[in-house]
């Protein structure tokens, strides 16, 4: 890791969070709609996923796109991603255990994707432009995180404060993300939440009232969902952000 970009979460944090990873068959993930919004099958294109440890994201791009797969990784999840692989028939992809930040390379991309992975650092623009020099000249870059920012923090705040210490709360807002994007040969062909609301706390065990506090909160958002609907992204509650941008 360089002196200029700190990693709020610890290896060893993410080593014990694959330790029991279990692969399964992919058919779908999130962000499904987007993606085929905004790609095509094509079997010429090599795509990298950044923070690919499990491999769900990598595998059901490689399966739905038929996309060449790359992947980089610097925990031990790795062979979990080997193991989805084979698990859903798949040759295995050609996989980095390096440091984003030390990785050394002259290989670009036609895709590069993250999913969840931006969100643990100090520095957001240096983390996208390491991202952003990865992508081949006209390849496309799309990366998301969760929205632990308005009212998602104070929900978070109230029952999950360790898990705010692992995330860069400041940057889970669309003006953040387009202000990183300031000098980079990129557009953006999409910014947005994503989904209407939905809450998660990675605590596995909650205190009387804190269970109750996560009902409240749970029960709230079927009552919003069954009012407007699952696709409402907004500000204030939507459980993630996603950007798909192209470059120049």
């Amino acid at each position: 890791m360089t002196a200029t970009v700190k990693n709020l979460v610890e290896q060893e944090e993410w080593d014990s969070f694959f330790a029991d990873f279990q692969p399964k068959v992919v058919t779908k993930v999130k962000f499904a709609d987007l993606f085929s919004k905004f790609l095509k099958p094509d079997p010429r294109k090599r795509m990298l996923e950044i923070g690919c440890s499990g491999g769900k994201f990598l595998c059901y791009l490689a399966k739905t796109f038929q996309f060449q797969p790359y992947g980089l990784d610097f925990s031990r999840g790795l062979e979990g991603t080997r193991a989805t692989f084979r698990v859903n028939g798949l040759a295995e992809p050609i996989l980095f255990e390096q440091d984003l930040f030390t990785w050394q390379t002259e290989e670009r991309f036609d895709l590069v994707c993250s999913f969840g992975f931006v969100e643990h650092f100090d520095d957001f623009p240096a983390v996208l432009r390491r991202h952003a020099d990865l992508v081949a000249p006209g390849g496309m870059l799309i990366f998301s995180m969760p929205h632990f920012a308005h009212l998602q923090y104070v929900f978070h705040w109230l029952i999950d404060r360790e898990n705010l210490r692992r995330h860069n709360t400041k940057i889970m807002n669309l003006a953040a993300i387009r202000r990183a994007f300031s000098g980079l040969p990129f557009t953006i062909q999409y910014l947005s939440y994503y989904h209407t609301f939905y809450f998660r706390t990675s605590k596995t065990e909650l205190k009387l009232w804190e269970k109750i506090v996560e009902q409240l909160i749970r029960r709230g958002g079927r009552r919003l969902r069954k009012t407007i609907g699952q696709n409402r992204p907004n500000f204030l509650v939507s459980p993630e952000i996603i950007c798909v941008a192209s470059r120049d």
